[in-house]
C-alpha cells in the first residue's frame, strides 16, 4: 500500500509541470474582450478597402474622425459600413507602391487603438497590413 501512494506521488510530482504548462499556455494565447473587438474591427474596415476597384483606393492618411459609419471614403462614392464602437478609434493608411512609374501595389495600413483594460488610461494599438495588387496592369 505504501509502494502504491509513494508511486502516485512521484507520478503528480512528474505531472505537475506538464499541467502547469498546458494551463499557463492557454492563458497566454487568450485574447482579451477589447482584443477581440480591435481585431474584429480591424478586419472589418480592411475588408471595405481590398473590396474595392484599384482606383477607387486613394491613397493617404485617415484618421478616426473621417472613418464613421455612412461616411464617404476620401470623399468618394463609396461610403463606410462599419460596426459603432465608442471606445475603439480607427486609423487608415494607404500609400503607393510604384515601380518605373506605375503603381502596382497599395500598401494598407489599420491601425485600431483601444484601452488596455477597462477604466485604464493605458492605450494599446492592433496593427493589420496587407498589399492590394494593381488589376489593371
Amino acid at each position: 500500500m505504501i509502494e502504491i501512494v509513494f508511486s502516485v506521488g512521484i507520478l503528480a510530482l512528474i505531472m505537475l509541470p506538464v499541467f502547469m504548462t498546458f494551463s499557463s499556455g492557454n492563458r497566454n494565447i487568450m485574447l482579451t474582450e477589447s482584443e477581440f473587438r480591435a481585431h474584429t474591427a480591424a478586419l472589418e474596415l480592411m475588408e471595405q478597402i481590398v473590396s474595392l476597384p484599384f482606383k477607387q483606393i486613394r491613397s493617404g492618411e485617415y484618421e478616426d474622425g473621417e472613418i464613421v459609419d455612412g461616411g464617404p471614403f476620401a470623399a468618394g462614392p463609396v461610403l463606410f459600413k462599419l460596426t459603432p464602437a465608442e471606445d475603439l478609434w480607427r486609423d487608415l493608411k494607404i500609400e503607393d507602391i510604384k515601380r518605373e512609374n506605375k503603381v502596382v501595389f497599395k500598401k494598407v495600413t489599420v491601425t485600431i487603438k483601444f484601452a488596455a483594460a477597462k477604466n485604464s488610461d493605458r492605450i494599446r494599438e492592433f496593427f493589420m497590413k496587407t498589399l492590394v495588387a494593381n488589376e489593371n496592369l
